[in-house]
């Protein structure tokens, strides 16, 4: 077995091994400017930019103005239907309306004229 594989066996079943480790590479890449700047990149790609930020509001704001309209037709629809169904009603109730009117009309005529004819030919 190399020494290298040898060495990660160690680490792996020695943890303080590896926490010593880690703390003298540590202070190694603190101390190197090359390295803290290629940890430096790596951390600054998995960080969310301005620009990131400015996407996501750009891509919500689009999405609630979608919303909106998709909102306005349906309530728009809505209240075509209620007008459309609403005028429907009236327009039967006008018609049982003037049913019942011409019904009551011909009732008190009827019932003012009969007695009056019946005057007039006698026979009351």
């Amino acid at each position: 077995m190399s020494i290298g594989r040898q060495l990660l066996e160690e680490l792996r079943k020695d943890e303080e091994l590896r926490k010593a480790l880690s703390d003298e590479l540590i202070l190694e890449v603190f101390k190197r400017r090359d390295l803290r700047k290629a940890v430096l990149i790596a951390i600054s790609r998995e960080i969310v930019t301005k620009d990131d930020i400015e996407a996501l509001r750009k891509a919500a704001k689009e999405g609630m103005e979608t919303l909106r309209k998709e909102l306005i037709t349906y309530i728009d629809a809505r209240v075509n239907d209620l007008r459309n169904s609403l005028n429907t009603r009236i327009s039967d109730l006008y018609g049982v309306v003037r049913a019942s009117l011409v019904a009551i009309v011909a009732t008190l005529v009827s019932t003012v004229l009969t007695p009056l004819i019946l005057k007039l030919i006698g026979i009351l």
